[in-house]
């Protein structure tokens, strides 16, 4: 829609002020003189025509897109119209509680007719679904008389949805997480060495002693520890302490750790391990208040998973969380690993891995770094958090930092590089 602009209005205001001086004084020249202002801005208000037509298409990749991940915004803007526009100006409407990573969703331009402009900008997805508004669009004529603001219609995306199984492959993918898995005392087939035994025509190649055939014109067959699928209990620290984000528009850090662990469960389940889930920090249904699912393997356990996960993220913090401390280690079975996710921002999970290590349980601590870098209190924060990290990691827990562009990938191979305790 077409308006005057400022511009304008100072023109009639000039020209009014100059005609009743003249008028009063009786002077002609500066009768003619209030015809200028009205004079400089006629042309351009004559010029204006209809409102520009314009074509605006937008494009969001990836949607489905996991919490934290960069998602990129291109908005193209086409002048469809036969008038050169001057001065166009583009505000694209992102969704309030969404940030921009780089780029911006505001530009200023000019468009010839049948040229196009972009606007390209990345946001930090944020677990839920989240409308775009239609673009404001604002083009001034030539000499700036006449504003044209539009709305126009979108084609193209107009919807991000971010949620924490996006992403994440089927269980049956190849490229499943080793971790998890642990070396028995049963000889077979592995990686690393058990025995030497005599050598049966079936056996495999590979596995022949080619050194000892060498001095003692003799085959045997190399026996190595078979590894098997073990049972790992994925904890999610959902406590108060862990709803906080790197700025806003940022995924909190319990969003983080729901997505981690989703995918977590993925590569898991399909390195043939049992998996189990237990969240603290929000009331459950199970004893103590617990979210608890007992290990199990196959696609409605890893959707039964899901759900504990996405109750992590949408429940409100409960209280204490001492009896669902202990409730973990009553619940694991023996010798289960021990996958936990938390940012690690209080001593409190700090004393839980502890606990669970008296109780002879392998332990992997994954933690989201959401914490900000350019204050003082920031600064302080990390120091403190560094700290805790070193303390784990000194009472025997493997701990990864999961630093702000890292893929979630990296993390988890870093995870599972070597188990904590001996590879037990």
């Amino acid at each position: 829609m077409s308006a005057p602009t400022d511009r304008w209005r100072a023109a009639v205001a000039a020209t009014a002020l100059l005609a009743t001086a003249g008028a009063v004084a009786g002077h002609a020249g500066l009768l003619v003189a209030a015809l200028l202002p009205l004079g400089a801005l006629a042309g351009s208000r004559l010029g204006t025509g209809p409102d520009p037509a314009l074509g605006v298409r937008r494009e969001i990749d990836p949607t489905p897109a996991p919490p934290g991940r960069p998602v990129a915004v291109r908005l193209v803007v086409e002048n469809r119209g036969d008038r050169r526009l001057r001065d166009v100006r583009v505000i694209d409407g992102v969704p309030a509680d969404l940030a921009a990573l780089s780029g911006s969703p505001r530009a200023a331009t000019t468009l010839d007719p049948g040229e196009t402009a972009l606007v390209s900008y990345d946001l930090a997805a944020r677990r839920g679904t989240h409308t775009f508004d239609p673009p404001t669009i604002h083009c001034r004529s030539v000499g700036a008389g006449r504003r044209a603001t539009l709305t126009p219609a979108v084609a193209g995306d107009d919807r991000l949805d971010c949620r924490i199984d996006a992403g994440a492959p089927p269980i049956d993918d190849e490229g499943a997480l080793a971790g998890g898995q642990r070396s028995t005392d049963d000889p077979g087939g592995g990686l690393e060495f058990h025995s030497v035994r005599e050598y049966h025509p079936e056996d495999p190649a590979d596995r022949i002693d080619w050194r000892h055939y060498a001095k003692r014109d003799d085959l045997a067959t190399v026996n190595y520890r078979r590894r098997t699928g073990a049972t790992v209990v994925i904890v999610v620290d959902a406590r108060e302490s862990t709803r906080v984000a790197a700025g806003p528009g940022r995924p909190t850090a319990v969003e983080l750790s729901a997505y981690a662990a989703t995918r977590a469960t993925s590569d898991l389940l399909a390195g043939g391990n049992e998996i189990s889930v237990a969240v603290i920090g929000v009331d459950g249904p199970d004893a103590d208040g617990l979210h608890w699912l007992d290990p199990g393997r196959g696609a409605d356990h890893r959707a039964r998973a899901i759900d504990r996960f996405q109750a992590a993220a949408d429940a409100e913090s409960a209280g204490p969380v001492d009896d669902q401390i202990a409730r973990i280690a009553s619940l694991a079975p023996p010798r289960a690993q021990l996958l936990v996710f938390s940012p690690l921002l209080d001593d409190r999970l700090v004393d839980a891995l502890a606990t669970w290590g008296a109780h002879d349980f392998s332990r992997t601590l994954c933690s989201p770094d959401v914490l900000t870098h350019n204050t003082v209190t920031g600064t302080l924060a990390r120091v403190r958090r560094q700290s805790r990290l070193a303390r784990c990691q000194a009472a025997g827990v493997r701990t990864v930092d999961w630093k702000r562009g890292t893929p979630l990938a990296v993390v988890l191979q870093q995870a599972f590089a070597s188990e904590p305790g001996g590879g037990n």
